[in-house]
């Protein structure tokens, strides 16, 4: 038995393909993969601040300094 969530999975899934399909025949370019870290790329500071919470809910102390 399938769960409605897998179904609107599916209609996501088809929906993102087929607004690249439109973008690369309605630009006349060729496809181009973002990559398998675009969302991470595209929102570091929501991915950041995201991990630090996980690991303060895990009970650690977090404290951020930039790598020279």
């Amino acid at each position: 038995m399938l769960h409605r969530g897998h179904k609107k999975a599916v209609i996501a899934v088809a929906h993102a393909m087929l607004v690249s399909a439109y973008h690369v025949l309605a630009h006349r370019v060729a496809y181009r993969d973002l990559g398998p870290d675009y969302y991470d790329r595209r929102h570091a500071d929501r991915v950041r601040h995201r991990a630090i919470e996980t690991l303060q809910r895990q009970g650690y102390r977090v404290t951020l300094e930039a790598v020279a």
